[in-house]
């Protein structure tokens, strides 16, 4: 048996676990990378994430407020995750068909990235409020 036969060939699959922590790596930039490409979202929830950055430097949010920020992006970033998960999952499974549970999966993980937005938001305004709220008033004067 030639030790050629082990490895994979450049167009074969990868199906057996990882052998080593930089392939487990590489394969989490990935798809990290795949749900930049096609979840329209995620792209929104980062050049928001962003922006909240921005702006907690501009005013120079405390430790325990960058916590709470910390804490809110995650949640949506890890609920848009889920999200992206559950309905490739069902697509899997059902395909171009049409059932009720996966329509109840769908809309509950979507649930959850909503869920997790308001958190934020409502986090967001708690925070900034007490910086910005002056700094409008000055503005609609």
């Amino acid at each position: 048996m030639d030790s050629n036969d082990n490895k994979k060939s450049n167009n074969q699959k990868q199906v057996e676990k990882n052998s080593h922590f930089l392939q487990a790596f590489g394969h989490s930039i990935a798809g990290i990378g795949e749900l930049l490409v096609r979840e329209r979202n995620m792209r929104f929830h980062i050049f928001a994430a962003c922006i909240v950055l921005i702006v907690g430097i501009y005013v120079d949010l405390g430790r325990s407020d960058w916590l709470w920020i910390s804490v809110a992006v995650f949640t949506v970033i890890s609920a848009e995750f889920l999200n992206t998960i559950v309905e490739a999952i069902v697509d899997l499974i059902v395909g171009e068909n049409y059932h009720p549970l996966a329509k109840v999966a769908k809309d509950v993980a979507s649930g959850g990235v909503l869920a997790a937005a308001v958190f934020a938001v409502v986090v967001g305004v708690l925070i900034f409020q007490p910086y910005l709220l002056p700094n409008l008033q000055m503005v609609f004067r």
